[in-house]
């Protein structure tokens, strides 16, 4: 149900549209023609700017995502660590642990390199 004020506005306004002589609704017609066609248009728009953007920001992600320092796997006991571990459960005798540097130095070397020498 229409209020009485609106429903005289509407039938004063089509009784003038029904006294507009023909070159006025044509271009009354056009001119709607051209607003329902920019009117689509700028829905088109608006998605494809819509899909944009919204790709824009998942390539962003992806991006910052990549940029990401990888996961620490944790991490295993130091060498050190092993070894001090290793020199604990052993029965060997604490001179020999001090002169362990010397005892891997000497195990890296090519010993038959080293000529014999010969007793006289």
């Amino acid at each position: 149900m229409k209020d009485q004020p609106q429903q005289q506005i509407t039938q004063a306004l089509d009784e003038q549209a029904r006294d507009l002589d023909g070159n006025t609704l044509s271009r009354l017609h056009q001119a709607r023609a051209r607003a329902l066609e920019e009117h689509t248009r700028k829905r088109a728009n608006g998605f494809a700017h819509f899909l944009l953007g919204a790709g824009s920001i998942a390539a962003l992600a992806l991006v910052a995502v990549l940029q990401l320092p990888p996961l620490e796997e944790p991490s295993l006991p130091l060498q050190a660590d092993r070894d001090a571990l290793e020199i604990a459960t052993l029965n060997v005798d604490l001179e020999v642990i001090e002169d362990l540097d010397f005892y891997e130095w000497l195990s890296l070397q090519d010993l038959e390199a080293i000529p014999e020498r010969k007793s006289t």
